[in-house]
């Protein structure tokens, strides 16, 4: 297994990607598999700073945190729009470190908005999942289904003009349509599941071992905009096998102090089977825009 280290001992760092080098000058964070860090090109100082995300020594010789890492990249670099986060290439291996290049983006995800305000305004709430629509939208027509919408993968990034831009973010779950180098891999990325998603928004279908349609994605922001009005998940379960039943089964609870035409199209993206939902997330964000909600935002 490879050695452990301390991520600030990576700063000063340099990594090589198709010929460019860039100097970790930053340590941001870290995650399950991975350390963030801001990155700087030592050739080109008026590049934007990028982020590198360092798959974390000790995960590099586990396949599953490999696959899920690598798939990260590979999905996210597909799809080319304002509401998905940047890639800027391929994972490669650089001194021994395993890493990719991301856009910097300034900001809050959605789940640490949330922890702090509960729950939303209509108006925002909607600007925020419309956004989130187009962006998944974007991937959907590029063979990407995100797999694992949820307000940790929604971020909103503070844009210099003072606009709130909501990101996909975190594609280490996407199934990529015609990339069968996924496809082994699939079942083992949520290894205590035994399927993949977060049991909290995952689709019904999803949670049974379908490998990946839009209209999965379709509930999964169905579940998130109702967090977003309601300032809870529609369904609270004792473990995760008891809450998958419940989003499989269990009516969708009433959104209330919201339009009916707002409610319906919430119920509707939730649907418990594919063919009750809405087919395609343009159609959800247009049906969500055509709220009397979003007319006054």
């Amino acid at each position: 297994m490879s050695q452990r280290i301390a991520p600030e001992s990576l700063v000063g760092t340099e990594l090589v990607l198709a010929g460019e080098r860039w100097q970790i000058s930053q340590y941001l964070a870290s995650g399950g598999l991975a350390h963030l860090y801001l990155a700087r090109s030592t050739a080109h100082r008026e590049r934007p700073v990028a982020v590198a995300k360092v798959l974390r020594p000790e995960a590099d010789d586990r396949q599953d945190a490999r696959a899920r890492f690598d798939r990260e990249a590979r999905a996210a670099i597909r799809v080319r729009h304002p509401n998905v986060i940047e890639v800027l290439a391929p994972a490669a291996q650089s001194g021994g470190l395993h890493f990719f290049l991301a856009e910097h983006l300034v900001g809050v995800d959605l789940a640490d908005l949330l922890a702090s305000q509960k729950r939303l305004s209509p108006s925002r709430a909607l600007r925020i999942a419309i956004g989130a629509a187009r962006g998944l939208e974007a991937a959907h027509a590029a063979g990407v289904v995100h797999r694992d919408v949820k307000p940790e993968n929604i971020f909103l990034e503070h844009a210099a003009d003072g606009r709130e831009i909501a990101k996909i973010v975190d594609f280490g779950s996407a199934w990529i349509t015609g990339d069968e180098s996924v496809i082994p891999a699939s079942r083992r990325i949520t290894v205590t599941t035994g399927f993949v998603g977060t049991p909290g928004y995952v689709a019904p279908e999803q949670a049974e071992g379908a490998v990946g349609a839009p209209e999965a994605d379709v509930y999964s922001l169905g579940v998130v905009l109702y967090e977003l009005l309601v300032g809870e998940p529609p369904f609270r379960g004792r473990n995760w096998i008891e809450l998958v039943h419940l989003h499989a089964t269990a009516p969708a609870p009433v959104v209330r102090g919201v339009s009916p035409s707002l409610e319906a199209a919430i119920l509707r993206a939730m649907g418990k089977r594919p063919p009750d939902r809405f087919p395609t997330m343009a159609a959800l964000a247009a049906a969500l825009a055509a709220t009397p909600e979003a007319a006054a935002g």
